[in-house]
């Protein structure tokens, strides 16, 4: 018996097959919901594994690209949901699913990640408290790591100028939201660490959902701060807000201005401090003086009338003398620090990024919120956003000049 229709090849009938499934919508962008099994992650980067449920199975391929953008670490046994296209392997003819994005069923995709990375971090000894650095009781020299323009460096430093403005304050400017975030602030820990003289560091910014905080859960900045030679102050969000970055720094401040708080002393209670020194010397003075006018009584009584005046004269100068050194001593103590927070004022409003808007300066961004420092970065026509000193400016590109 021979064939009278059409003879076909296996692979003319994937091909036929595969395209059926394109022609279908439903299958192009579908989710299917399963449990991980003989997961696998070669050299390729691209990541493989069993989608199954009590009666059926199907492959699944996560292709290098989209398995970069994954959030949650993936595991045999986890119960997902796989968003992607179905598709034909012809190599086996084997019906597959690409997948673009996995999510765990019942626990958000970021919430799982947190913990997973919380679990990891646990387990290597990262929270330890025997890792802990002290913080400086009275810093000198404070890095700062987060955005240039947001409300935390605004609340930190005015609370730095309320509290202790002795301190001089080094801004490293970063993002602190988005997917450049997390790199450039590990960059900025690591940076700060070759500067001399630093105390300590804060690392922060305002609260906000946890996909806007994520950059402080990302493994990158949890061990940039674990390897800080520098004691660290995590300052992030609103006292509900608990991330990695919190766990890992030596000292966590529920907020940004609690942050100020924490790590430097109150100047009026300094000033308290200081008059309460200055009464305890002058006490002090008087008690030595009345020992000694004790002394000269009792001098007086024993001596004979030719040597009394010149042992009162003696012992009238040696008073005098104590008394003008403890008043001097007091008062040069007293002047010399108020002289320093006087200076330091002056050099942390210097400092501020604000005072630098003040001055008629203005930082551009882009369409997408990036800094521009470079003509090339923005084309004419496009529209850029110019922050001043008061207020914001929405401008358009007429013309752009490189130097050089």
């Amino acid at each position: 018996m021979f064939p009278t229709g059409k003879v076909y090849k296996v692979q003319e009938i994937t091909r036929i097959l595969q395209g059926i499934l394109q022609s279908e919508p439903t299958l192009q962008d579908l989710w299917l919901e399963g449990e991980i099994s003989n997961l696998g992650r070669p050299a390729s980067g691209h990541i493989y594994f069993t989608l199954k449920d009590n009666n059926s199975q199907i492959q699944c391929a996560i292709f290098r690209s989209a398995a970069a953008r994954l959030r949650i670490p993936l595991q045999n046994g986890d119960a997902v949901l796989v968003n992607g296209r179905l598709s034909i392997y012809g190599a086996r003819s084997q019906y597959q699913i690409i997948g673009e994005r996995v999510a765990p069923v019942g626990v958000g995709e970021l919430q799982i990640a947190f913990e997973r990375l919380k679990e990891q971090l646990l387990e290597e000894g990262l929270f330890d408290p025997i890792h802990k650095k002290p913080l400086p009781k009275f810093p000198q020299k404070i890095g700062l790591i987060t955005s240039a323009t947001g409300a935390a460096i605004r609340d930190i430093l005015r609370m730095l100028q309320k509290r202790y403005p002795a301190v001089e304050v080094f801004l490293f400017p970063t993002l602190v939201q988005g997917e450049d975030a997390a790199p450039e602030i590990a960059h900025a820990i690591k940076s700060m660490n070759h500067i001399s003289g630093i105390d300590l560091l804060i690392v922060g910014r305002g609260g906000g959902s946890i996909e806007d905080l994520w950059a402080f859960n990302e493994e990158v900045v949890a061990r940039a701060l674990f390897a800080s030679r520098i004691p660290t102050v995590s300052a992030v969000g609103h006292e509900t807000d608990v991330t990695i970055a919190d766990l890992v720094a030596d000292h966590r401040a529920p907020t940004p201005s609690a942050a100020v708080e924490n790590i430097v002393p109150d100047q009026e209670e300094l000033r308290q401090q200081l008059a309460g020194i200055e009464s305890y010397l002058a006490q002090d003075i008087d008690r030595r003086l009345d020992l000694i006018r004790t002394k000269l009584e009792n001098i007086q009584s024993r001596i004979s009338p030719t040597h009394r005046i010149d042992a009162i004269n003696r012992l009238q100068q040696a008073i005098d003398q104590l008394d003008n050194r403890g008043q001097r001593a007091a008062k040069e103590q007293f002047n010399g620090k108020q002289r320093a927070w006087q200076i330091a004022a002056a050099q942390l409003d210097t400092l501020s990024p604000l005072a630098t808007l003040a001055r008629g300066y203005s930082i551009c961004k882009d369409s997408s919120g990036n800094t521009v420092t470079d003509a090339a970065q923005v084309h004419v026509g496009e529209e850029v956003q110019l922050r001043l000193s008061r207020g914001q400016l929405a401008c358009r590109v007429l013309k752009g000049e490189i130097d050089g």
